[in-house]
Protein backbone atom coordinates (compact mmCIF):
# COMPACT_ATOMS: atom_id res chain seq x y z
CA UNK A 1 0.00 0.00 0.00
CA UNK A 2 2.58 2.65 1.08
CA UNK A 3 4.30 1.61 -2.64
CA UNK A 4 1.10 2.27 -4.23
CA UNK A 5 0.71 5.51 -2.71
CA UNK A 6 4.21 6.61 -3.55
CA UNK A 7 3.79 5.42 -6.85
CA UNK A 8 0.10 7.39 -7.11
CA UNK A 9 2.22 10.92 -6.10
CA UNK A 10 0.85 13.62 -6.26
CA UNK A 11 -2.99 12.56 -6.31
CA UNK A 12 -4.32 9.85 -3.53
CA UNK A 13 -4.30 6.46 -4.56
CA UNK A 14 -6.79 4.22 -3.09
CA UNK A 15 -8.31 0.47 -3.08
CA UNK A 16 -9.91 -2.18 -0.73
CA UNK A 17 -8.98 -4.76 1.72
CA UNK A 18 -10.34 -8.23 1.94
CA UNK A 19 -10.14 -11.11 4.77
CA UNK A 20 -11.68 -12.61 7.65
CA UNK A 21 -13.33 -11.03 10.90
CA UNK A 22 -10.84 -8.40 11.87
CA UNK A 23 -7.57 -10.12 9.67
CA UNK A 24 -6.26 -8.95 6.83
CA UNK A 25 -5.30 -11.06 4.18
CA UNK A 26 -6.05 -9.20 0.41
CA UNK A 27 -5.45 -5.69 -0.91
CA UNK A 28 -7.07 -4.81 -3.91
CA UNK A 29 -5.22 -1.60 -5.24
CA UNK A 30 -8.52 0.59 -7.29
CA UNK A 31 -8.01 3.47 -10.10
CA UNK A 32 -8.94 6.43 -8.47
CA UNK A 33 -11.73 7.72 -10.96
CA UNK A 34 -10.65 11.30 -9.66
CA UNK A 35 -7.13 12.19 -9.23
CA UNK A 36 -6.45 14.51 -7.01
CA UNK A 37 -4.11 15.48 -3.97
CA UNK A 38 -7.38 16.12 -2.10
CA UNK A 39 -10.04 12.91 -2.79
CA UNK A 40 -10.38 9.89 -4.08
CA UNK A 41 -13.02 8.06 -5.58
CA UNK A 42 -13.82 4.23 -6.79
CA UNK A 43 -15.53 2.93 -9.73
CA UNK A 44 -18.39 1.44 -8.71
CA UNK A 45 -18.56 -1.80 -11.25
CA UNK A 46 -15.02 -2.32 -10.22
CA UNK A 47 -15.49 -2.34 -6.73
CA UNK A 48 -18.23 -5.02 -7.53
CA UNK A 49 -15.86 -7.43 -9.69
CA UNK A 50 -12.77 -7.16 -6.62
CA UNK A 51 -15.74 -7.86 -4.05
CA UNK A 52 -16.99 -10.97 -5.76
CA UNK A 53 -13.19 -12.07 -6.68
CA UNK A 54 -13.08 -12.19 -3.13
CA UNK A 55 -16.55 -14.03 -2.31
CA UNK A 56 -14.47 -16.79 -4.92
CA UNK A 57 -11.40 -16.84 -2.25
CA UNK A 58 -13.67 -17.15 0.60
CA UNK A 59 -12.97 -13.70 1.73
CA UNK A 60 -15.46 -10.58 2.57
CA UNK A 61 -14.58 -6.84 1.99
CA UNK A 62 -13.58 -6.08 5.47
CA UNK A 63 -11.74 -2.50 4.83
CA UNK A 64 -10.95 0.27 2.64
CA UNK A 65 -7.25 2.55 2.25
CA UNK A 66 -6.34 5.53 0.71
CA UNK A 67 -3.33 7.97 0.65
CA UNK A 68 -2.53 11.49 2.05
CA UNK A 69 0.08 13.29 0.05
CA UNK A 70 1.80 15.10 1.85
CA UNK A 71 -0.69 15.31 5.09
CA UNK A 72 -1.21 13.58 8.14
CA UNK A 73 -3.09 9.40 8.37
CA UNK A 74 -5.79 11.12 10.01
CA UNK A 75 -9.72 11.24 8.18
CA UNK A 76 -10.43 14.55 6.95
CA UNK A 77 -13.77 15.97 6.99
CA UNK A 78 -14.67 14.19 4.01
CA UNK A 79 -13.72 10.80 5.60
CA UNK A 80 -15.57 11.40 8.14
CA UNK A 81 -19.04 11.99 6.20
CA UNK A 82 -18.60 9.36 3.82
CA UNK A 83 -16.49 6.59 5.06
CA UNK A 84 -18.53 3.39 5.21
CA UNK A 85 -18.59 0.84 8.32
CA UNK A 86 -15.82 -0.92 7.57
CA UNK A 87 -11.40 -0.88 8.93
CA UNK A 88 -10.10 2.34 6.95
CA UNK A 89 -6.45 2.44 6.21
CA UNK A 90 -5.06 5.98 5.65
CA UNK A 91 -1.11 6.20 4.45
CA UNK A 92 0.39 9.37 4.68
CA UNK A 93 3.39 9.63 2.30
CA UNK A 94 5.34 13.09 1.42
CA UNK A 95 4.88 15.13 4.72
CA UNK A 96 6.62 15.07 7.66
CA UNK A 97 4.30 12.01 9.18
CA UNK A 98 4.41 9.15 6.90
CA UNK A 99 2.96 6.01 7.76
CA UNK A 100 -0.14 3.97 7.89
CA UNK A 101 -3.24 4.51 10.61
CA UNK A 102 -6.26 2.49 10.59
CA UNK A 103 -9.56 3.83 12.12
CA UNK A 104 -13.64 2.87 12.73
CA UNK A 105 -15.77 5.37 11.85
CA UNK A 106 -19.10 4.56 12.41
CA UNK A 107 -21.87 7.83 12.82
CA UNK A 108 -19.05 10.15 12.46
CA UNK A 109 -17.40 8.86 15.41
CA UNK A 110 -13.86 8.24 14.48
CA UNK A 111 -11.86 5.20 16.64
CA UNK A 112 -7.83 5.26 15.90
CA UNK A 113 -7.29 1.35 15.81
CA UNK A 114 -4.32 -0.85 16.47
CA UNK A 115 -2.77 -2.67 13.59
CA UNK A 116 -0.79 -5.53 14.52
CA UNK A 117 1.20 -7.38 11.40
CA UNK A 118 1.94 -11.05 11.50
Amino acid sequence: MILEAKSSMPNEACGLLSGTGSRCTGVWPMRNTEPSPYSFAIDESEKERAVRDMHERNETFIGLYHSHPNGLPVPSQDDIDHAPDVFYFIISVGGAEEGIRCYRIRGRQVTHLTIIVE
